[in-house]
């Protein structure tokens, strides 16, 4: 076979192609990750930076970001803050949750937290710290957080109301302290901050709902924090809250008695934290005559606060005892009194708490003053040794034209008490006592002592002498003479009993007795109706002649 044979056809050559069919795969899933990685960079939230105290229990791409324990975001990075103050943590959030990113959204991290107060985050020793977020859709944006030092005490969106509270006493209270209504938990103190120019306390506190429906702008709160001892001029009383605050701190509130209801208060209201629940109501009377009183003697148990009764009703109370603005000087002074100040409420005196009020008080206390009321110390309760302050009416008290006033105080004179009338009466009688010749006395007891001790001597002697001489006598032979007088008296009876001469003879003897005593008979009547007639016979009369028997 030739070339050239017509009967041959020439083979058709065709190119190749230059890219192969198995490219398709890769090049696709290039597309397909491409815009996987653009949909996912396009939709990814925001990233977020949080300021911690410490990175205890956060771990990169670990710990999560929960609001109300659904996963919105995890932690991309950790860092050490410039200043070294902290460290500063990176978190990237979902872009369905970028929302709340706002000024009003809040972090803190949850761990398991033991206090005195409460116990929390226990759920995370198996899973694990996570930081929370309270959700609030309202603000303006924000990327950079400083997160809370605790968690906060009331969960957000709990319908309530939000109280500032104040106090300046020596009590405090910390986040989670209780606040107690009638023995039920409605609501806690959320934060505390002190304000050392004002040298007091604020408070955040949360009243739950519906018990926020309660405070009114006439509601007074005050402490029930452990058991309270009062030792008062009233006597012993013991006060308490509840089981709750037997252990930690917590206030309680009410409206004073006799205080209409009030009108409810707006979200933030301002109230003061009072020590006790009559300090409370104490606090709405706004009004008060002050007025001095000067004591010549001790005033041990008399406090601040003791109460000022007139015929038994407190009408006021003690506010300063050797007060400086109310009288110079010191108590080292020879016959210097100390001043006591005490308030007078119209309130309590059933006078309007108002400046009318209180300008009637004080012209009924001028009156009662021209005429005879003072004041004096009395005891309140023996146990306590408690004084109160007790304004009466001496009947026989000097009257004053005028009333005394000593820097701008009016004075209300005084009296001795009776534990001072006491004293003087019991000085009295050792004045008496002492006056008494004592020495001699003691002298006479002592010689009656010894007379006594030299008679008593004497009674000994001759008790001896007694024993000596019973001693001395012979028992054998005195029982020897006692056995024969027996004997014979034994004997003497036999012969009796058996009818013997003797009892004859006896009967005998008997017989001639009573016949001899019949005869005297008419005699003895003789002489019994006229004694001389043995004497002086008497003619007239016959003799009685004695008459034989029968």
């Amino acid at each position: 076979m030739t070339v050239d044979d017509p009967n041959i056809n020439e083979a058709k050559v065709k190119p190749t192609s230059t890219i192969s069919r198995i490219w398709i795969i890769p090049i696709l899933v290039i597309v397909i990750g491409g815009w996987m990685v653009y949909y996912q960079w396009k939709n990814q939230g925001p990233l977020i930076t949080i300021e911690l105290n410490s990175a205890t229990g956060i771990e990169v791409n670990k710990t999560p970001i929960k609001v109300r324990d659904l996963d919105i975001g995890q932690v991309k990075k950790i860092t050490l803050m410039p200043d070294l103050n902290g460290v500063l943590v990176t978190a990237r959030i979902d872009a369905s949750a970028a929302h709340l990113l706002n000024e009003n959204a809040k972090f803190w991290v949850v761990a398991p937290r033991i206090s005195f107060s409460e116990v929390s985050g226990l759920n995370t020793l198996l899973s694990g710290s996570y930081i929370a977020m309270s959700a609030h859709e309202q603000g303006k944006e924000q990327l950079h957080f400083t997160a809370l030092e605790r968690p906060p005490v009331t969960p957000p969106g709990t319908p309530g109301l939000h109280v500032m509270l104040k106090s300046d006493d020596e009590f405090a209270y910390k986040p989670g302290d209780p606040i107690i209504y009638k023995g039920f938990k409605v609501g806690e103190f959320e934060d505390a901050a002190f304000n050392i120019e004002e040298r007091v306390v604020y408070y955040d506190a949360f009243i739950e709902a519906p018990y926020h429906k309660l405070i009114t702008n006439t509601t007074r709160f005050w402490d029930v924090s452990g058991v309270k001892l009062l030792l008062e001029s009233k006597g012993v009383s013991v006060e308490t809250g509840s089981l709750e605050t037997l252990l930690a701190n917590g206030i309680t509130f009410g409206i004073p008695d006799g205080v209409p209801k009030g009108e409810q208060v707006l979200d933030n209201a301002f109230f003061t934290i009072y020590e006790d629940g009559t300090a409370a109501s104490d606090a709405r009377y706004k009004v008060a005559a002050e007025y001095l009183l000067l004591i010549d003697e001790s005033v041990r148990g008399l406090t601040v606060g003791a109460p000022v009764e007139y015929r038994g009703i407190e009408i006021g109370n003690v506010t300063a005892i050797n007060s400086f603005s109310a009288l110079e000087g010191n108590i080292l002074e020879r016959d210097y009194p100390i001043p006591v100040l005490i308030n007078i409420y119209p309130g309590k005196a059933r006078q309007p708490d108002t400046e009318e009020g209180l300008n009637a008080i004080k012209q009924t206390i001028r009156n009662w003053l021209e005429r005879d009321l003072r004041a004096s110390l009395r005891m309140g309760n023996v146990l306590t040794g408690g004084l109160y302050v007790d304004l009466q009416h001496i009947p026989d008290a000097d009257a004053s034209s005028h009333i005394e006033v000593l820097n701008g105080y009016e004075i209300i004179p005084t009296v001795s008490n009776e534990f001072t009338q006491l004293t003087q009466k019991a000085d009295a009688i050792l004045d008496k006592i002492n006056q008494l010749p004592l020495k001699e006395m003691v002298e006479n007891v002592q010689l009656a002592v010894e007379d006594m001790r030299l008679a008593a001597e004497s009674v000994e002697t001759a008790s001896s002498d007694f024993d000596l001489l019973i001693a001395d006598i012979d028992a054998k032979a005195l029982n020897s003479n006692l056995n024969q007088v027996l004997v014979s008296l034994d004997g003497l009876l036999k012969n009796y009993s058996e009818g013997g001469f003797n009892q004859s003879e006896i009967k005998e003897t008997v017989d001639a007795l009573q016949e001899t005593m019949r005869n005297i008979q008419p005699l003895l009547l003789k002489l019994n109706q006229s004694p001389n007639s043995l004497i002086f016979s008497n003619d007239d009369e016959a003799d009685i002649q004695p008459k034989a028997k029968d």
